[in-house]
Order: C-alpha cells, then structure tokens, then sequence
C-alpha cells in the first residue's frame, strides 16, 4: 500500500504569522532476498570441529572419505602414567599427543587419571598408593580409597599439576574424568561388599566433583561417564554445565542406561536429575565411544544401532575406533598407520560403511541460512536471516559470524559481526534473526555479499556450511546486493 504523506501544522505565536511544516516519511527499504543451496546430509558430510567422528586413541581409522570428519583425537592416561613416583609427573605424552594433532589439524579431548583396572593391564594407580591404607583389590583390580584425606590430597596435587602444565592451551577442547570406578568409567563391581574403600561416601562424590569442577570448568569442557552413583548425579547439578560421555555406542542394552535416568526420581540439592541429563545435549556435548566389546557375542548390529542412538540421544561424537567383533580383529588392522590411513582388506560390508558413516555425519551440528534478506534504508543495513540445523545437537563453543561486502573488483569494503548466536540454533527449528547495522554507506553500485564462521584460533579452520558457495578462504557468496 502506498505511503500517505503526513502535513503538520505548526503555529509560531510571535507576530510572525503562520509557518507549516510538511514532514515526508522515509520511503519502505526495499528487500533484496537470497536463497542458498543447501547441501543435504545425503549430499557430503561437512568436517567441523566439536561433531562428528573422531580419531580415537591413535587407531586407524575407517578410510573412505566420506567417514572421515576427523577434527579431534581421544586418547587417556592411567593416573600411574601421569605420577610414576610421588610429586613426580610424567607430561610428555600428552604434550606429544597435542603436538601430533595440531600437525594433523585436530584439538584433542583428553581422559584423565584413569585410577582403577586389571592388574594384567598394568598399574592404574601410582606405586606409592597401592598400599592397604590408601585402598584394596577386588577380583584382581585395585581401587583407591577415595574417602581417605591422603589419597584426596594427592588428587588434587594431579589436577593442579595438569592445570599449572596446560591451562590456556587451545589445543585442548575437553577433558573427561576418569578418576572413578572401573577404567574410570564411574561404574562399581556389583557384588562388591559396601564396606569396601572403592565405594564413595556422599561427602567423598561431592568432593570429588568439586575437585575437579573448580580446577578444570575455567579451562576446559569437561566430561563425566553416565553412571547410576552420587558422584555422576552430584555433577550434573553443577555449572559450567559437564558433558556426559557414555561408551557402549552401538549396544541398545546399555545405551538404555540414559533413558533409565532420564526416567528416574533421584534428586540433588532439590533437583532433578533425569531432566538434567535429558537436556543436557542443549548447553553440552554427548561424547561417545563405540562398543569395544569382546567375547562371543555377535556385534554386527552395532553400526545400524549407532545411526539410531546418535538421533535418540543428540550425540555429537562418535568414535571412529574401538569397533566390538567381528571388526576388532583382521584382516583390518587398526593400528597399522592413523596417519595416512592405508586401504585394507576388511570384514565391513557396504551397509555397515553406509550406517556408520550417517552415524557421524549425523551427530552433532549442520548449519544452513536457508534465507537471507537485506535492505539499505537511510544509511541502516538490515539483514534478516533464517538459519536451520539438520544435525542432532548444537554446537558449544562460541563461534562467530561475519557479514561482508566486497565491490566488484573483490575488495572488502564492509564487515561487521553477527549478534547470532549458533549456540541457540537447536536441530528442527526454524531459527530466525534480525540485525540493523547503522553508518552503512557506500556509493551506488552492486556488491557481493558473503558470510564467513572465521576461525577462532590457529588450531582449527574457518565453520563450515551446508550450503554452496564456498570460497578458498572459508567465506559463502551469498549473492549481489544492488545500492541506487
């Protein structure tokens, strides 16, 4: 409808008689749309960091490109490893490890302090305190007395070496406690009598959670393995909100283990904690870790299954290693060279490589503006974007978005950053956003349009899209801006 000009009289009582003034109304800026192609999940998997499958513990992985998003590595330490003698700590490995990685593109998630295991798989804890009063072995593992000060103190005394090592080191992206039951991973024999030091006392799961949280949470994500114990409970009520590493992918018969929390009515200083681990995809990442399982059992389904829990769940990383039989063993061999990942005879049919494959290319984030509009009005740029997810999870770190303008000979004559925050983009939502930039003025003529997700540190590359128009530097044409 067209614009109705408004007259406004204003009288001047000063002799001078009448004076009108007529105020005419900006003109409506006109809307220029864009429309990207998008690239769908079929099309090409997009590697990104913080999703998708990563490289775990140096083992080779499944090849074919299309599996290989590959821009984090997992790899953990016993905590004898890391102390072989009192106040004597061993870094060099994980300094190694994060040196491989950056010359291989990758950030690193690290699992910590692993203090429990076989005793055929070498000590787990440090020699000074596999004594009778700092703990007791159970059907061959020991386990450390945690409820003892001496054994806390030492503890700490780790974390805090660790932290003094590699605080502010971008390399790293998470950190996963494994101080905790059995290989770390929070869980307890069964049938073991509750007299025995391995178990926490609530007072001990709570200082062990805080032990961790005010050293680490500053610095780091942080991780815990689900488990059905005070420890994992008390850690879901904290903030900086923890990741939930669950292992097992691929196995139904513990994976359900989530939903059995999820469903549960255990509650923590007045909270529940099933709705806290049913939302905690929102504000942190699902790490996970496939099946590794040995034994008789027949594993084929795992790679169909995995494609389901990713969806079930919103997991966001899938481990491109640790496969259960028939795949653990040859003709493949997964430690034969990580690097260049060498073609190799294997028992994976098409169909596994194909449901394996989606299950990385599903998990985490997939960002697309679907449309973008944009009008000049009175030196104001306005842009109004929507922007979709079609992964399973958003993404938790903050990472920018830039809008530029380039003339035609292809120099950057405006940029200015993105109020949008993709951390609020969730999976299956139309997001939609608006932004108005002022002392936007440039001479008439048209100009390419692009956004780019620059890179955040040295360690990774620019985000990437699902749409088409990538250029060499990481940006996405978006399309010609005309200004009369």
């Amino acid at each position: 409808m067209r614009t109705v000009k408004v007259l406004v009289g204003l009288l001047v009582m000063a002799g001078l008689g009448v004076v009108w003034y007529v105020l005419r109304p900006q003109p409506s800026p006109i809307w220029q749309t864009f429309t990207p192609t998008i690239i769908s999940i079929e099309q090409a998997e997009l590697a990104n960091p913080g999703r998708g499958l990563y490289q775990w513990r140096g083992q080779t992985m499944i090849c074919p490109a299309a599996l290989i998003s590959n821009r984090e590595r997992y790899d953990r330490w016993t905590w004898a490893a890391l102390e072989p003698n009192e106040n004597q700590y061993n870094w060099q490995p994980i300094h190694q490890l994060l040196d491989n990685a950056e010359a291989q593109g990758q950030r690193v998630w690290l699992g910590l302090g692993a203090s429990a295991g076989p005793n055929s798989s070498g000590p787990f804890m440090p020699e000074y305190l596999q004594q009778a009063e700092f703990g007791a072995s159970f059907e061959g593992d020991w386990y450390p007395n945690y409820n003892h000060h001496y054994v806390q103190a030492r503890l700490e005394a780790l974390l805090d070496g660790f932290v003094a090592e590699f605080a502010g080191d971008q390399r790293i992206l998470g950190v996963q406690m494994r101080s905790y039951g059995r290989y770390g991973e929070g869980y307890l024999p069964w049938n073991a009598d509750k007299s025995h030091g391995m178990w926490a006392s609530d007072s001990t799961a709570r200082w062990l959670v805080d032990a961790w949280h005010t050293r680490l949470s500053q610095h780091f994500l942080i991780s815990i393995p689900l488990s059905n114990n005070p420890v994992f409970y008390y850690a879901m009520t904290k903030q900086p909100y923890w990741s939930i590493t669950r292992d097992a992918l691929g196995m139904p018969e513990q994976m359900q283990n989530i939903d059995q929390l999820i469903q549960s009515d255990i509650t923590v200083d007045g909270m529940a904690i099933g709705p806290l681990v049913a939302e905690r995809w929102k504000v942190a990442p699902i790490f996970s870790e496939m099946i590794g399982e040995y034994g008789e059992h027949d594993y084929s389904g795992q790679f169909a299954a995995a494609q389901t829990q990713v969806i079930s769940y919103h997991i966001s990383y899938v481990s491109n290693g640790n496969f259960a039989q028939p795949y653990r063993e040859g003709p493949w061999d997964f430690w034969r060279d990580p690097v260049n990942c060498p073609e190799q005879a294997s028992n994976w049919t098409q169909a596994d490589i194909h449901n394996f494959g989606l299950a990385g290319t599903l998990a985490g984030y997939r960002y697309a503006p679907s449309s973008i509009k944009l009008a000049v009005n009175d030196q104001q740029l306005h842009i109004e974007s929507t922007w979709q997810n079609a992964g399973v999870a958003p993404i938790y770190e903050h990472w920018p978005l830039v809008w530029q303008v380039r003339d035609q000979a292809q120099t950057l004559v405006w940029q200015a950053e993105a109020s949008l925050d993709l951390r609020q983009v969730l999976p299956n939502q139309a997001f939609v956003h608006s932004q108005q930039f002022a002392q936007f003025s440039l001479p008439a003529g048209e100009y390419e349009v692009s956004i780019v997700a620059p890179a955040i540190n040295r360690y990774v590359h620019p985000l990437q899209l699902a749409i088409d128009g990538k250029q060499d530097d990481g940006r996405y044409r978006l399309g010609i801006l005309s200004i009369r």
